[in-house]
């Protein structure tokens, strides 16, 4: 199955880097659901069903094998006449021989950056502060 990801390094922000596991999977949690909402209103745009929208979900959060905090914002299930919706997103987002690209993934991704990062720093901070 096809995913989109958004990724940063948590380094750069943190230098120091983050010793509590939970407080990273919560941060990650944090910007996968602003993610989500962006991506979800850039594929309202692309509006037939509601299916494909309403099927972007996030994964729960958690260490990978290198010790990073990760999680995904994906595309899950189908629509009612068994189109997977990640399929129906990357034929909008990339075109297809009859159909010119419509991006709405990638845009919603970089327009999110600065709205992940406040709200994975409003978790951070709110462990700092307590």
């Amino acid at each position: 199955m096809a995913s989109f990801s958004f990724n940063f390094e948590l380094d750069k922000f943190f230098p120091d880097g983050i010793k509590d596991e939970k407080l990273a999977l919560d941060m990650v949690s944090a910007g996968q659901e602003v993610l989500q909402k962006n991506i979800q209103n850039a594929a309202r745009k692309h509006v037939r069903t509601g299916s494909m929208a309403n099927s972007v979900k996030c994964s729960k959060p958690l260490i990978n094998k290198n010790g990073d905090a990760v999680g995904r914002v994906k595309f899950y299930g189908t629509d009612k006449s068994g189109m997977l919706n990640w399929y129906k997103a990357i034929w909008i987002e990339y075109g297809t021989v009859t159909q010119p690209a419509r991006p709405f993934i990638r845009p919603a991704i970089r327009g999110s950056e600065s709205s992940v990062k406040a709200a994975m720093q409003k978790v951070f901070d709110k462990k700092a502060k307590g």
